[in-house]
């Protein structure tokens, strides 16, 4: 994991989100996705917040000392605590731009904008999230990969195609959730990285099959809200 660059990866991912929203049409962004809170405009939305905390963080003081990584910081979220706040904020984030194509366009500037920032920080500085965690910018900038490959399979999937992640975002977030699960799924899943980043983020049950294969392991999922 740490031999991946987690800028190239956040930009290769946000290129691709930025080529599949500036061809949506506004009854496209109206549509719902199975983040049920939230239509396609509103997931760019979350999205866009999520990405421009890069350059929220950055102008802020680092704080004196890291007490997360890219992994401790999934196991810190709490769904049932964090997740009716999280989808208020990502309304909010959709409700500034008068229109999908204006919140497409928007995104496309704003996230070059933080790569490029993040690019020529040290890797090695800290940042202070709003709700708690901190760490250094390489290890949260891993948690931004994870957020848009994501998002972008539910978008994909809210118009109706199977998603798919960049390669280097791809072994970016397999490496968080077999890191929150605490060993790779066992092979006899036969499991591609797409079932396996779907499930462990609750895209979908397991099946009883699934169940027993995992055996105690079947417990931790869905490994993140």
């Amino acid at each position: 994991m740490d031999t991946v660059d987690p800028v190239q990866a956040l930009a290769d991912e946000c290129e691709e989100l930025s080529a599949t929203a500036r061809a949506l049409t506004e009854q496209e962004f109206a549509a719902p996705t199975r983040c049920t809170e939230w239509n396609v405009k509103e997931l760019l939305g979350h999205t866009y917040r999520g990405v421009n905390r890069i350059n929220v963080l950055l102008a802020e003081p680092a704080p004196l000392f890291a007490d997360t990584d890219a992994i401790s910081y999934w196991r810190r979220y709490v769904p049932e605590d964090d997740a009716p706040d999280i989808a208020k904020r990502g309304k909010e984030a959709a409700d500034e731009f008068a229109s999908g194509a204006e919140l497409a366009r928007a995104w496309d500037r704003m996230w070059r904008e933080a790569v490029a920032l993040a690019g020529r920080t040290d890797p090695a500085r800290l940042v202070a999230t709003t709700w708690g965690p901190t760490l250094p910018l390489d290890e949260y900038l891993k948690t931004r990969v994870l957020e848009v490959t994501v998002h972008r399979m539910d978008l994909e999937d809210a118009l109706g195609r199977k998603g798919w992640g960049t390669d280097l975002a791809i072994s970016i977030v397999d490496d968080i959730l077999a890191g929150l699960l605490g060993e790779d799924p066992p092979r006899d899943l036969d499991w591609d990285v797409v079932e396996f980043i779907e499930t462990g983020c609750g895209r979908r049950p397991l099946t009883d099959r699934e169940r027993e294969v995992l055996g105690p392991l079947a417990e931790k999922f869905p490994l993140l809200g």
